[in-house]
């Protein structure tokens, strides 16, 4: 489904799409995918954009670019008011202290997701993580039916997000396709990679088919591309998509440059968070 998706058109009029997070690393390719493709879209950083001339040429139809807080609620409802769905990227997506994750990654969503019941906004794709179950061995094959196990106060936010989309969808009615991104890079570049790199190309076709797949109720994807490596599996999955790329491509090169790593980051799913602060003695063999 292209452009007369559930996100493109309601009720037979073509509403834009909200990108919260423009400004950041993920968002700056979807910004430019979005409007590469045509896609109709609003949006939205809490710090001004680098490159608002980009976004320029739409704003008379679909509001352009907004600079504002999504902790205010009254700053969300202005935004989301008139829009089909809401690409939710915005938040922090490393390890902070817990006042500035409860600020970003709990407080923000709700009202994101809020504003969304209250100006009848019917689908939001949210950025969750990997790190939403990064505790699990890196010899585990997961997939998102499984148990949380998060890794770090980040990763606990992202898995109180899923949360949060889960209620949403059961007692209002919003669909959400929480994205457990992995590794967002141009290119992978470390062993690690080889199991959880998510390419520009994949990133763009996952979020559109998160956008456009019909009745996806509430749905968890993994977001990586087609790695040989994975430790993820998307096969039950209800979105409809199929990545193109595929970081064996590359394991040549990085198995050839690859440096020592620490032995808890190789051990666990979720790398340098899973490590971090990690005290636990392990149990004693009977």
């Amino acid at each position: 489904m292209t452009q007369s998706g559930i996100a493109a058109a309601v009720d037979g009029e073509r509403k834009p799409v909200v990108l919260t997070g423009a400004g950041g690393a993920i968002g700056r390719v979807l910004r430019a995918h979005f409007i590469e493709t045509g896609r109709l879209g609003r949006y939205t950083d809490i710090k001004p954009l680098a490159d608002d001339a980009t976004v320029a040429p739409h704003a008379a139809e679909s509001g352009g670019f907004r600079q504002g807080d999504l902790g205010d609620p009254a700053f969300c409802r202005s935004l989301f008011d008139g829009a089909g769905a809401i690409v939710h990227m915005a938040g922090i997506s490393v390890e902070q202290p817990f006042d500035i994750l409860l600020q970003h990654n709990y407080v923000a969503l709700f009202h994101v997701y809020e504003a969304a019941r209250q100006c009848g906004v019917r689908r939001i794709v949210y950025a969750s993580s990997n790190h939403a179950t990064g505790m699990y061995a890196c010899d585990m094959a997961l997939n998102p039916s499984m148990p949380v196990n998060p890794d770090s106060l980040y990763g606990l936010s992202k898995v109180w997000g899923e949360g949060l989309a889960r209620l949403y969808w059961e007692k209002h009615g919003i669909e959400t396709v929480c994205l457990r991104i992995g590794s967002f890079q141009p290119r992978p570049v470390s062993i690690r990679h080889l199991s959880t790199w998510l390419s520009h190309r994949d990133a763009c076709a996952l979020v559109d088919a998160s956008l456009d797949t019909p009745d996806v109720g509430f749905d968890i994807v993994y977001g990586m591309s087609g790695n040989t490596r994975a430790w993820w599996d998307n096969s039950r999955i209800r979105v409809a998509y199929h990545p193109q790329d595929n970081a064996e491509d590359y394991a040549e090169q990085i198995l050839a440059d690859a440096k020592p790593v620490d032995a808890l980051e190789s051990r666990f799913q979720g790398a340098d968070f899973a490590a971090t602060d990690f005290s636990r003695t392990p149990p004693r063999e009977s």
